[in-house]
């Protein structure tokens, strides 16, 4: 029984010494080891600090407003003084010679009187409904005439197309005044050579004629004429001569009749 005892008791001791030596080991390998590296330092990123925006200072001028006094003349009545003067006679025992009479001034206030006409509204002519026939030049050989003492120039009225246009218009009468309708109305120079007929356009009247002679205003110059059926010329030859404005782009030129033919 003791021998069993001894037996169990080597075997625990056996075992810690076992325990020791490797403890013992453990330890000597532990310390035999180099040292840990220590861990990496941790790199923060630098923040970049922006600048906070300055406040600037900027002097502004404000203007400062001025009444400005402007004078107004208000007429001021003057009254001129004019000096007269009188003569006194000398004290009683005064020597005349002497002294001589002495005149005193005497100031007298004569106001002139400044006289400004009224406006006057001139009255009216006296109107008349009569309207006077053209004569015929003297020893004219033509029939007809033009009238209104030559071509009246004016903007574009009879048609659309305004500044791109330029021409001649007008109109025909008879002897006694009316709308004469049939007329060979011709037009001719600067390439132009057109002939129409009075009443072929009544945007102008009843007698209306009109000849287109450029796309656009110019200033050149043409000639109209009226011509019989037979191409006999029966009024003056007009020249008609632009001023290349818009507003003068159409010439009326209108014809009188003063006698058969």
């Amino acid at each position: 029984m003791s021998r069993r005892r001894t037996k169990v008791f080597n075997i625990i001791t056996l075992v810690f010494i076992v325990l020791s030596v490797l403890w013992t080991l453990f330890v000597m390998l532990r310390f035999s080891q180099p040292a840990p590296l220590p861990p990496p330092a941790l790199i923060v990123p630098t923040v970049n600090v922006l600048p906070s925006p300055t406040a600037t200072f900027t002097y502004s001028r404000t203007p400062t407003l001025t009444p400005t006094i402007t004078p107004s003349q208000t007429p001021t009545y003057t009254v001129t003084p004019r000096v007269t003067a009188t003569s006194e006679a000398p004290a009683q025992g005064q020597d005349v010679t002497a002294a001589g009479p002495q005149p005193s001034a005497t100031i007298t206030d004569t106001p002139v009187a400044t006289f400004t006409p009224e406006a006057t509204t001139p009255a009216p002519a006296p109107t008349s409904n009569f309207t006077a026939q053209p004569t015929p030049p003297p020893g004219s050989p033509y029939p007809f005439i033009v009238r209104d003492q030559g071509p009246v120039f004016t903007t574009n009225f009879a048609n659309s197309a305004g500044c791109a246009w330029q021409g001649i218009g007008g109109q025909v009468y008879d002897m006694g005044g009316q709308p004469l309708q049939g007329v060979n109305v011709h037009v001719f120079g600067n390439g132009i050579d057109v002939f129409t007929t009075s009443g072929s356009n009544t945007l102008y009247g009843p007698s209306g004629f009109e000849v287109a002679v450029a796309n656009g205003i110019n200033a050149n110059s043409y000639v109209i004429e009226l011509q019989s059926a037979a191409g006999t010329i029966i009024s003056p030859q007009q020249t008609v001569i632009f001023a290349q404005d818009c507003g003068q782009n159409l010439a009326l030129v209108n014809f009188q009749q003063m006698r058969p033919y």
